[in-house]
């Protein structure tokens, strides 16, 4: 059997620049280069948007950008907006990759009157950092020093967290002092370099696991932006965010109207169709009505009947007609006046995530 290996080449070739070529049009079809018809058209403050990009520049910690950007957009007030960033910052550098917790402890006392809570109980955070000194304390010195600090640090904790105080307790009897040269760097005398000589076996090795570390950055962070009254992540981050998974919805929109500004009717904020984000991006409680499929706005909140149903103010008022006349709920029989229909106040959302 004799194969015509050129004529099989030439055949894939063949094929593979016909799939090339196609490539490029079906690119140019799917994908939109001009994003511009997706936004409304809106005169910027550029001193109030390079007020922004500074602040995310040393939210991120990105300082020596951040300090050029300042400099060249001429920003008046860039060591107020740096400073707090900056002490956030240096607390974080010293706790993650150098896995010193002084800093972070003296700035849980520092800021302990807000961080703890209105009937004076101590902060998750606080304990978390006396935490992780604790099994840092076990590590390098072991089970005494420990238990040492355990006695010092834990008493004010004991109304709040005594279950996780009894595990790292309980933890003490697990301690087991590494072998020299199992793990960690040795020198031309055979001792460990490694800080850590200690280790724990059994149910209490995941006391160990790296994760914690991360955990406490991450709420480090959290309650000091909380502190200066920003969120934790950059808003300007946040914004190009939602902006990104919102694109593809605004650029159908745009393709099927003059323009997105028309749609919106002028100032108005409420888009005319629906753009769907993840739950990263809810803030806050969010109402719509089932009867005018409207969301929900402080002139016109959510009501609950007395059967338990919740409807807008505004289609309360629709189909009531009046205050005192009597209405049918339109998801059940029951019968209410508007008088008898009680506001919907949702909690903050910040909140229950922080507790």
């Amino acid at each position: 059997m004799t194969i015509n290996a050129p004529a099989r080449v030439a055949a894939d070739t063949k094929d593979l620049h016909g799939a090339v070529s196609r490539l490029g049009k079906t690119l140019d079809k799917g994908f939109t280069t001009d994003i511009c018809a997706a936004a409304k058209q809106k005169e910027l403050d550029r001193h109030v948007l390079a007020g922004i990009i500074a602040e995310h520049l040393f939210h991120e910690g990105r300082f020596n950008v951040g300090e050029a950007f300042v400099k060249e957009a001429g920003i008046a007030n860039a060591d107020a907006i740096k400073a707090p960033y900056a002490s956030m910052h240096t607390v974080l550098t010293e706790l993650l990759p150098n896995r010193n917790l002084k800093p972070a402890i003296q700035w849980a006392r520092e800021h302990q009157t807000a961080l703890w809570g209105p009937e004076g109980e101590p902060s998750d955070l606080e304990f978390s950092i006396h935490r992780l000194a604790f099994l840092q304390t076990l590590q390098r010195e072991g089970p005494s020093a420990a238990l040492t600090y355990s006695r010092k640090y834990f008493p004010i904790f004991q109304s709040t967290h005594m279950p996780a105080i009894q595990q790292l307790t309980c933890a003490l009897c697990f301690a087991k002092k590494k072998i020299i040269g199992s793990s960690g760097t040795m020198n031309k005398e055979g001792d460990i370099l490694s800080p850590d000589k200690w280790t724990l076996r059994g149910p209490y090795a995941s006391l160990l696991d790296e994760q914690l570390w991360v955990d406490v950055a991450r709420d480090f962070a959290r309650q000091c932006c909380a502190l200066l009254g920003q969120a934790q992540d950059s808003p300007l981050l946040v914004a190009t965010a939602a902006g990104a998974a919102a694109l593809p919805t605004l650029l159908k929109l745009a393709n099927v109207s003059s323009s997105i500004s028309a749609d919106l009717g002028g100032d108005s904020n409420q888009l005319p169709v629906e753009v769907p984000l993840g739950r990263e991006f809810v803030f806050h409680s969010i109402f719509a009505c089932p009867v005018s499929k409207e969301q929900s706005t402080p002139n016109n909140p959510p009501m609950m009947l007395p059967c338990g149903h919740a409807l807008c103010k505004a289609s309360i008022r629709r189909i009531a007609k009046a205050e005192n006349r009597v209405f049918k709920c339109p998801y059940c029989p029951a019968e209410a006046t508007m008088n008898q229909c009680l506001e919907i106040t949702f909690g903050d959302l910040s909140e229950k995530a922080s507790q």
